[in-house]
């Protein structure tokens, strides 16, 4: 298990409109410490606010590889 910053808030997305509301649903709040984690794929989740697991990151040598990963979080 490793730690993650939020560098970004990170809204939940609707998938059906092109425009997402920024008054939703918040997954990862901008600040917070998150443990992140590796399934037996590889792939790097966390879990939200809720408890509730996302994905992450889908590169399985390192969490930095990931562009939107380097965008929205930076390991602690």
């Amino acid at each position: 298990m490793e730690l993650v910053k939020c560098r970004r808030t990170v809204w939940k997305a609707l998938h059906h409109d092109y425009i997402e509301p920024q008054n939703g649903t918040i997954l990862f709040q901008e600040g917070y410490v998150y443990p992140v984690f590796q399934d037996s794929s590889g792939t790097w989740l966390s879990t939200d606010e809720e408890g509730v697991p996302h994905v992450i990151s889908e590169t399985e040598e390192s969490l930095e590889s990931d562009p939107w990963f380097e965008v929205h979080f930076i390991k602690v």
